[in-house]
């Protein structure tokens, strides 16, 4: 995938190409004058697969309450609501 920078941080005429690994991105810009330059950047902090989808908390499936899935445990207490 091609993609054109913008003024604030590609010069007119370079090309920017993004790559996606499992643990970072990097960035390949070629400029006008065919230097080449690349800038790696971290997207992971923890092994894939390692993830706890529900940090840990408790969860209640119940498709019909106003709670999220994790709360009132997330919220260190109950989830308010505004009496009529």
């Amino acid at each position: 995938m091609d993609l054109r920078g913008y003024a604030d941080f590609v010069p007119l005429g370079a090309s920017v190409t993004p790559l996606r690994g499992s643990d970072s991105i990097m960035w390949t810009v070629k400029f006008r004058n065919g230097m080449t330059k690349r800038f790696k950047f971290p997207i992971r902090t923890t092994e894939e697969g390692t993830a706890v989808p529900d940090g840990g908390f408790a969860t209640d499936n119940d498709i019909n309450s106003a709670e999220l899935s994790t709360e009132p445990a997330s919220l260190h207490g109950p989830l308010w609501t505004f009496k009529k």
